[in-house]
């Protein structure tokens, strides 16, 4: 997974939300969507332990803070210590 460096600044967002995509970060990832993920959805995002739904999570997270976008996440099982870990070690959050 290639990583990109946030901006200084980020671009303003877009209010016409009328097919738009979301990129996910993942440039391959948004290849094959064809830009990233419709707006306005609610995606679940499902596997098997150590399949990278974490890693795949805090990436688009970080992409839409770097679009300069609200973000969330909601999580049922991984806590605030095991997002952080994932990050640090994923390198998409300084340790």
């Amino acid at each position: 997974m290639k990583r990109k460096s946030l901006p200084k600044s980020a671009p303003a967002v877009s209010t016409n939300l009328t097919d738009e995509r979301c990129p996910s970060g993942v440039e391959g990832l948004d290849d094959i969507l064809a830009g990233g993920l419709p707006r306005a959805g609610f995606y679940l995002v499902q596997g098997d332990p150590g399949s990278g739904k974490t890693t795949l999570a805090l990436q688009f997270l970080l992409e839409g803070l770097r679009r300069g976008e609200k973000v969330f996440n909601i999580t049922l099982s991984e806590t605030k210590q095991d997002l952080l870990k994932v990050g640090a070690i994923t390198r998409l959050v300084p340790r």
